[in-house]
């Protein structure tokens, strides 16, 4: 696996949609604070030419009512189809998704679409290198930002086959540390259980180790750092051969696994994470480093 495999710089991908056969793009802009259709309003002020508007509330989250499911669980296979055949989304489509700089829907995006069997690649920077980009004149074929929907596209029924992308459950995550290693990728207050703002119990799941926390694998202008910065983030873990990471509600994990595979290691995910965990009252949470 390379970086190219799963990112795109803005300059790569004026190139594509310049070209036959580009991809198709998806805006997937949200943050957990936003208020419902926030993201929408953000698209329609101004998105990358021909983008559609991907719903991760809808469309890459199952809200099941059951707090143990956590806040954000994957969505069932005809949830997923049928949001992204609206979209025009096929089994074999070339999707590149993206956001804005520092947010991580793109990143959980990139990995349910994966997860699905479909090409995803994140475009790297969001819609803010895209258009610092096209600011410094290298707009070429691509254009600058557009407003409003894209012309209208023909919906789709893809033939989802989920499970291409490593998960596990939270059994699997109570056990994980037997054989593997268990990544909590939040800040190192929550994991130590110091805070909790979101979720109903504070501390971490018992033998996971605190590391590649998400919110710091981003540059200063919000892109994915280098592999070389990245390989030093991630330490001793590239060498271990069974590694599962979680975050709060499983968006903000995505990102590290992302930033794991790009230097070739597979992670798995613990979609639910430590909201699904902490809403059994039977699962255990430690404290402490």
């Amino acid at each position: 696996m390379s970086r190219t495999e799963h990112l795109v710089t803005a300059a790569d991908l004026a190139e594509e949609l310049a070209g036959d056969g580009s991809p198709l793009l998806l805006d997937v802009r949200w943050h957990l604070a936003d208020a419902p259709g926030a993201g929408r309003v953000r698209y329609a002020a101004g998105h990358l030419p021909g983008a559609r508007f991907l719903d991760l509330e809808a469309v890459l989250t199952e809200h099941t009512g059951d707090p143990r499911d956590g806040r954000h669980p994957l969505p069932d296979p005809a949830t997923l189809t049928a949001g992204l055949g609206a979209l025009g989304v096929g089994a074999d489509s070339d999707v590149v998704v993206y956001d804005e700089a520092g947010s991580f829907a793109a990143d959980r995006a990139w990995w349910v679409l994966r997860w699905a069997g479909i090409r995803t690649r994140v475009l790297d920077g969001g819609i803010t290198a895209w258009s610092r980009w096209t600011a410094r004149g290298g707009e070429g074929e691509g254009g600058d930002l557009e407003r409003g929907d894209p012309a209208p596209w023909a919906p789709t029924t893809p033939t989802l086959l989920t499970g291409r992308m490593p998960s596990i459950t939270a059994d699997e995550a109570a056990r994980w540390a037997e054989h593997g290693t268990l990544v909590d990728v939040r800040a190192g207050a929550r994991y130590r259980g110091e805070t909790e703002p979101l979720d109903p119990r504070a501390g971490h799941i018992p033998g996971a180790v605190n590391a590649l926390h998400a919110a710091g694998l981003f540059t200063p202008d919000g892109h994915l750092p280098s592999e070389e910065v990245l390989r030093g983030a991630a330490g001793d873990l590239t060498d271990e051969a069974e590694l599962a990471a979680y975050c709060g509600s499983g968006v903000s994990a995505a990102h590290s696994v992302l930033a794991l595979a790009v230097l070739g290691v597979d992670a798995a995910l613990f979609p639910g994470s430590w909201s699904a965990w902490s809403n059994h009252p039977a699962r255990p949470a430690a404290t402490g480093p």
